[in-house]
């Protein structure tokens, strides 16, 4: 009996397990038919847009269970422009908005608008959407020099994307300003475009205006294309000096500057009476007969200061972050003088009981006017106080690298007659006993020059900082 009782309730028990088993999984299939969904994007009509446009499609999205998000992410020839991912979670209709960027020297063309709608589930559905996309024809641009002095660029009658205006200029070569083209069609954005901040390129949005450069003051006429960017006039050191502008609260310009080329100094006002009489570094700029001057330095980033308490410009290299360049190791960078209160540019009188300063105003950096040849003109009264020549060629403007007469790493020799590189050793000087201070630079002799020479000194590390050569040469 207890065997049949034991029967029967196993069995009821495989029964009532069968019977559960059945009832879940007709559950579980149904479940899996409704969980996983079926979302549907249907977009509306697609208009075509222009680069610089504010693009907006209406998706319609739907589906059985909750929805998840919408991601919309815009390309142009392969590469993708933008992307934006909205929240859904209802059925309904949504507007994507995208930005067409303003692209230089692309052509028109067919941009796709990719869709990913995604439910809670993870159930994706993907469609591609075509959108013509072309560049717009202005009726015109805007050469914004100032709010109060604005031109208005009118289109090339050969050239669609070419745009003209003539500015009136008659106290400077250089009209810098920035070209804005005005919003285009329902959907258009203004577009301003400007010289990027390390003055190589034109692009959108810079801070910095555009340096439209005539050959000559007075009226002429300048260009820009709204497809290759280029514009017109641009500084050619054949034809037209680069002009420099300082303001009476900015006396100091940081810029780059090439070997060979022409500037022009503009002052303000209240200093033109002077400018005649301003002393201007002579190794870095040679005047010429129209008033401007040729840079001779190599090419690179230089710091120009108008020193009102000198009337001199003064002029140092700089890194890209407008800092005092440094001496690099293979011998290129910059070279700087440190010394006593008898040497100093404009004049060492400027400098007198401040032996071995090393601020800006007393190391002076040197020329270098070939690749590792760096160079200083001195005049003896000057420059150069022949009773108190003692100075030293370092790698920076300030204490640390520094060239001795001895053998190390930054060694310096000469062969000259005139100028002397100290060993640390005593030496006989016009009878006298002197000790030499490794790597200054002293007079052979008292009377080795007079005043009023000027000499041109050059330190050439072709060779090496290890073997740097002093040359002297009287001008």
């Amino acid at each position: 009996m207890k065997l049949i009782k034991f029967i029967t309730h196993r069995t009821k028990f495989c029964l009532l397990f069968l019977t559960t088993s059945v009832i879940l999984g007709a559950c579980s299939d149904d479940d899996n038919s409704s969980m996983g969904g079926n979302p549907v994007v249907s977009v509306g009509d697609i208009q075509p847009a222009y680069f610089g446009d504010s693009i907006t499609v209406n998706v319609n999205c739907s589906d059985n269970v909750a929805l998840s998000t919408l991601k919309a992410t815009l390309r142009y020839s392969e590469e993708e422009v933008e992307n934006v991912t909205l929240r859904t979670k209802e059925n309904g209709n949504y507007d994507v908005k995208l930005y067409m960027p303003f692209y230089k020297d692309v052509p028109d063309g067919n941009a796709t608008l990719h869709l990913t709608l995604q439910n809670i589930e993870f159930t994706k559905t993907e469609q591609d959407v075509t959108i013509p996309v072309s560049r717009p024809h202005y009726d015109h641009l805007t050469l914004y020099v100032d709010k109060n002095t604005q031109y208005n660029m009118t289109p090339d009658n050969d050239n669609p994307f070419l745009y003209r205006c003539t500015v009136h200029s008659p106290s400077s070569t250089v009209v810098s300003g920035k070209v804005i083209a005005p919003a285009f069609g329902d959907n258009g954005n203004q577009i301003i475009f400007g010289q990027s901040t390390d003055g190589t390129s034109i692009t959108q949005g810079a801070a910095d205006p555009i340096p439209f450069t005539g050959e000559a003051k007075g009226d002429f006429e300048c260009t820009f294309n709204t497809l290759t960017y280029e514009y017109s006039p641009v500084y050619d050191p054949t034809k037209a000096p680069q002009e420099i502008q300082f303001s009476a609260s900015q006396l100091e310009y940081d810029g780059t500057f090439t070997q060979g080329r022409k500037y022009i100094f503009s002052v303000p006002d209240e200093f033109k009476q002077y400018l005649s009489m301003f002393w201007i570094d002579p190794d870095f700029f040679t005047p010429n007969s129209d008033g401007s001057y040729t840079f001779n330095a190599v090419d690179g980033n230089y710091h120009l200061k108008v020193s009102t308490d000198r009337l001199a410009l003064l002029v140092w290299a700089t890194d890209a972050n407008k800092k005092s360049l440094t001496l690099d190791n293979d011998g290129s960078g910059a070279l700087w003088i440190i010394g006593s209160d008898g040497i100093g540019k404009p004049a060492y009188k400027y400098v007198k009981g401040e032996s071995w300063w090393t601020d800006i105003d007393h190391a002076i950096c040197m020329a270098q006017i070939s690749p590792k040849v760096y160079q200083v003109t001195l005049t003896i009264g000057q420059q150069l106080d022949p009773d108190n020549v003692n100075f030293k060629f370092f790698g920076q403007q300030g204490w640390g690298t520094e060239f001795k007469g001895t053998e190390s790493d930054h060694h310096i020799s000469t062969t000259s007659s005139l100028f002397v590189v100290g060993d640390g050793k005593e030496h006989d000087v016009n009878g006298t006993s002197v000790k030499l201070d490794d790597g200054n630079i002293y007079l052979a002799s008292a009377d080795a020059v007079k005043n009023g020479e000027t000499y041109v000194l050059t330190v050439d590390l072709t060779g090496g900082c290890n073997n740097a050569i002093l040359k002297v040469t009287k001008k």
